[in-house]
């Protein structure tokens, strides 16, 4: 059984779909927009786009805070690189900012050196605030009107990880891969088991390929998981890593993929977890942020060379899908690749992506 892609070839191409996926995608829900390891000590701040709008991520005393990334005077980019600061200064009239987005300094407010506006009006020059929600190492944004809340988004995985202590994990290393494809094409990927064999045959074999279970958690939660059967975790670290707390066997032998919609890929095992955070810039570019994370027990200097090894062999697979990804956009030049075809054993979880970003589309 076969069935059409639900996306039209343009739909990876044109520009102005990918403005209209921006603002309805993008700009409307739970996003992924960082990491907390780019915010490590109070006073980091990291200038980031969400939907085409500059926000500004901020580690304040209370935590990590988003806000948009425009002084409140003249709408001027307060920040335009990741730094370090006690608080944020507009370099056009000097007004500044607490870390906690209030404003503190206003030069020559009323034309005295001394002036200043008065505590209400301070009040409403407050930084605007965006919601956003810390989870699993990760920061995430909403810029819209919220309908549930990040707790209530990633429930399914939370319930899903229950055994795993999220609150173990340590970073191990970021890269940073520019990716000469549209976002939707590396989710798509990331989510098409059929590849494996071909692409990756150091992961495992088509029969691996074959027993990996499609699973919608929730709306916005489509991946799948696979069962080894053993639990194999020597098998990429060289020396087993400890696993996120007391981790039943069951898990240990199990690894799961997920895309949290939009732009969260997720891949976890007992004793370690990956994320590419994706970034889109344009239709045929994409920046993926990848992150390896441990168990904060195995940071230690005997799992040195297991750390290396595991993280060799992670980002060492991602850079076998960069060159594929590029022939995908490149396939997506033509109109014939919007008629591809969808088998049904393969590509429901691939499916179940097209109709979510299709049916988050305004109608065309």
């Amino acid at each position: 059984m076969v069935g059409q892609s639900l996306l039209s070839a343009d739909a990876y191409t044109d520009e102005a779909w990918f403005a209209a996926e921006q603002r309805a995608i993008f700009g409307s829900g739970w996003v992924w927009a960082g990491y907390e390891h780019w915010l490590a000590e109070i006073g980091d701040v990291r200038p980031i786009t969400i939907a085409g709008q500059p926000l500004v991520l901020v580690r304040g005393r209370d935590g990590i805070e988003a806000f948009h990334n425009v002084c409140r005077h003249r709408g001027f980019l307060l920040c335009d690189e990741p730094s370090s600061m006690t608080r944020i200064r507009c370099p056009y009239h000097g007004w500044a900012y607490g870390l906690d987005g209030s404003l503190q300094a206003t030069p020559y407010w009323d034309g005295s050196r001394k002036g200043g506006p008065d505590d209400a009006t301070r009040d409403q020059l407050h930084l605007e605030v965006v919601s956003s929600a810390v989870w699993a190492g990760m920061i995430f944004v909403h810029l819209g009107g919220i309908e549930r809340s990040f707790a209530d988004e990633s429930a399914a995985l939370s319930r899903l990880w229950a055994a795993l202590d999220l609150g173990r994990l340590a970073h191990v290393e970021t890269r940073r891969f520019d990716v000469a494809a549209n976002w939707k094409l590396v989710v798509e990927n990331f989510l098409d088991f059929y590849h494996l064999p071909f692409i990756h045959p150091q992961v495992g074999s088509a029969a691996a390929a074959l027993d990996v279970d499609d699973v919608v958690l929730d709306e916005r939660i489509i991946g799948g998981t696979y069962q080894r059967g053993a639990t194999g975790k020597a098998s990429k670290a060289g020396r087993p890593l400890p696993t996120f707390g007391d981790v039943p066997l069951e898990m240990q032998s199990r690894q799961d993929l997920f895309c949290l919609f939009p732009n969260a890929l997720l891949f976890m095992e007992a004793d370690w977890f990956q994320v590419i955070g994706l970034e889109p810039i344009a239709p045929d570019h994409t920046i993926e942020h990848m992150a390896l994370f441990v168990d904060r027990d195995a940071m230690g200097d005997e799992f040195a060379n297991a750390r290396s090894s595991l993280a060799e062999v992670i980002f060492g697979v991602n850079e076998q899908d960069v060159p594929v990804l590029s022939r995908l956009q490149r396939g997506r030049r033509s109109t014939a690749s919007g008629r591809g075809n969808l088998v049904a054993h393969w590509d429901q979880i691939g499916a179940r992506f097209q109709l979510l970003v299709r049916e988050a589309m305004p109608r065309q």
